[in-house]
């Protein structure tokens, strides 16, 4: 979709110049915006640590887990390729966050578990977290944030539903592009 094509924005504001929307889905549009300013500002709060917002995300994935868990596992709570996963594990293995194991008994299972280094700079990160979290919803009562969080899991359940049904069909040879290694 073209959002520059006048047949599918509009213009907003004073002045007659603002941003332009989504005719076909708004509520889309202003969800990608929302994802696109908390990475943004994530990744400034925790540039200090020597991360950004996605390898937070895995950080904490990790550390709030009550057992280590397998790439595989990390990839599904992420919603995120078990590729991108393993690249993420690796970059932070490199920086001595994160560690790969495995367990007797379990074959080829890969299991990632926090150094010493990893507890330490989740520990730091919570203060951040408070931070993000206290403004990105002040002015918010617990019952709304209760029920946009109800809505917000029926629209994720919503997506996960079409991706199963996309991925029934095919990709376009141009959409499957090998990662170099």
């Amino acid at each position: 979709m073209d959002i520059t094509d006048p047949a599918v924005a509009t213009l907003d504001g004073p002045c007659s110049i603002g941003p332009r929307r989504w005719k076909e889905a708004p509520l889309a549009q202003r969800l990608f915006i929302l994802h696109n300013m908390m990475m943004r500002i994530g990744d400034r709060l925790v540039a200090p640590l020597g991360l950004t917002s996605s390898r937070w995300l895995l950080l904490g994935a990790v550390a709030n887990r009550a057992e280590a868990p397998m790439l595989s596992d990390l990839s599904n709570d992420a919603l995120l390729s078990l590729q991108n996963i393993s690249r993420m594990v690796a970059c932070m293995e490199a920086d001595g966050l994160l560690e790969r194991f495995t367990r007797p008994g379990t074959g080829r299972a890969t299991y990632i578990r926090l150094t010493e280094k990893g507890r330490e700079v989740h520990e730091k990160t919570k203060v951040q977290a408070r931070r993000f979290a206290e403004a990105f919803l002040a002015g918010t009562c617990p019952a709304e944030i209760e029920r946009l969080e109800s809505e917000l899991e029926h629209l994720i359940q919503n997506l996960e539903a079409l991706e199963r049904e996309v991925c029934v069909t095919p990709a376009p040879a141009a959409m499957c592009v090998e990662v170099p290694r």
